[in-house]
């Protein structure tokens, strides 16, 4: 009997001590089951910053961190799934006929937020329109708004609020598609554009042909060399998926596969992504060449989201001649930057319906956009023109492998907007040390620096330097 108290006692003890044993100090630890960043040490400066209670940030670390968290969650998710038919996962959530959906889910409320990111879309509209450059607005939606009948009993997803930011989009003119038309008029057709498990959000590989096929379509209306894809000209297949993405949940599930040829395609994103600037949150960028539609395509500059990086965009690689990826988000918000080096010949802005809230798009920063005009259209406006001489030192050039960075070092309080003039004209902006910046390709600034021009709207006035 003593030996088996002590037995007792030592398994007890074992069951206490081996997780902390196996404690994780490690920084930046991504959990594999719930797909989210741990909680860091609660004593560094930069938890402290953050105000939480120190009681609160101690204990969702040693949550966190404790050993055989990933398989304590994975196991009693099993066994509620197992013995209740219920999906207690930190992620994801069961809907009805074993559908699938992400575990947070809201409705959002029409407000200003909505009216304000209206207003950001126009002024990129704007931007590139005054500029002779196409634009496209773009909507994908979420996976509860098109199969809204197997949401969970008692959930409800109001697509209210979509339809007036449509009405919102409307009255400023905003071109664009919806591609909730798209799919379901699919699903009407009996094509499953989103899976029944394998991917709480996002639409499969099915979807994205024809969501991507919109595109190409609306797109052809402005480039007669842009054509919509051909389903045989690509392998349709499925593939079986046997656990939740980003998790260790069981699945076996069947979901479309589409291999698409792309032995034509170049990949030159390397050439610009260690010096393209992005949000260090959405680093997603690529560039790519077909050699098979460059002379009959338009350089196209596509800021993009999950819906289209999640797949590698290979419809678009394989339609498109220049096909320049931005991941989003926050980095729309710095279009003049992109447009600068890439010089676009079609703007594409594509955005997931949950995404349209902060803190994908910051709704200060939106609300306080304020972009160059083009030279041409405030020149005829100006009352009057002056022209100054540039002297040695005003401007400087910091030059990588492909990228130019040029400084103009003026700190004058009294300018509205900075042009640089390099046989092209580029948008410059206020550089973080005083004066302004514009960032160029090094073939650019290497061919006409010696043609370089600053031209500055002041108090009204058209200010042209010159060396």
């Amino acid at each position: 009997m003593k030996t088996l108290k002590l037995a007792a006692v030592a398994i007890f003890l074992l069951m206490i001590l081996l997780p902390l044993a196996r404690f994780r100090f490690e920084s930046g630890i991504v959990s594999e089951i719930d797909n989210r960043k741990l909680q860091e040490n609660p004593f560094r400066a930069e938890e402290r910053a953050k105000k939480k209670p120190l009681i609160e940030l101690i204990s969702a670390y040693v949550s966190d961190r404790i050993g055989f968290r990933d398989d304590m969650i994975l196991g009693y998710t099993l066994l509620n799934d197992r013995l209740f038919g219920e999906m207690v996962h930190p992620t994801y959530r069961y809907g009805r006929d074993g559908y699938v959906y992400f575990r947070t889910m809201t409705t959002p409320v029409y407000g200003k937020y909505h009216e304000k990111f209206a207003d950001m879309v126009k002024k990129v509209q704007d931007y590139c329109e005054a500029r002779g450059i196409p634009f496209l607005f773009v909507f994908e939606p979420y996976k509860q708004h098109i199969l809204g009948q197997y949401l969970p009993v008692g959930v409800h997803y109001d697509v209210r609020w979509v339809e007036a930011f449509f009405h919102a989009l409307d009255e400023r003119g905003v071109h664009y598609i919806d591609n909730t038309v798209t799919l379901r008029q699919k699903m009407e057709e009996g094509e499953n554009v989103f899976n029944r498990q394998f991917d709480a959000g996002h639409w499969n590989e099915s979807g994205l042909f024809w969501g991507t096929n919109a595109i190409l379509e609306e797109l052809h209306k402005s480039f007669p060399g842009i054509r919509p894809n051909f389903i045989e000209n690509f392998e349709a297949s499925e593939v079986l998926e046997s656990s939740l993405p980003v998790s260790k949940f069981p699945i076996h599930e069947y979901v479309p596969k589409i291999t698409v040829p792309l032995e034509n395609i170049e990949d030159v994103s390397k050439l610009y992504s260690v010096e393209l600037e992005r949000h260090k949150q959405y680093r997603d960028f690529g560039y790519f060449r077909n050699h098979t539609h460059t002379e009959e395509t338009p350089r196209a500059l596509v800021f993009q989201g999950s819906y289209l990086n999640k797949a590698g965009s290979k419809f678009l690689k394989y339609a498109l001649g220049d096909y320049i990826i931005v991941h989003d988000y926050q980095n729309i918000l710095e279009l003049p930057y992109y447009f600068n080096i890439f010089k676009p010949e079609c703007v594409v802005f594509e955005v997931a319906e949950y995404t349209i809230s902060n803190p994908f798009f910051n709704e200060k920063k939106m609300e306080n956009l304020r972009w160059n005009p083009p030279v041409q259209s405030i020149k005829g406006k100006a009352v009057g023109v002056k022209e100054h001489t540039l002297l040695q030192g005003d401007v400087s050039a910091e030059q990588g492998k492909t990228l130019t960075k040029i400084i103009w070092k003026n700190t004058q309080k009294d300018i509205e907007y900075v042009w640089c003039l390099l046989d092209e004209e580029f948008d410059m902006r206020p550089h973080e040390g005083g004066g302004y910046e514009v960032t160029v390709n090094n073939e650019v600034w290497q061919t006409h620096q010696e043609d370089l021009k600053i031209v500055t709207m002041e108090n009204g006035k058209v200010v042209i330097y010159t060396k």
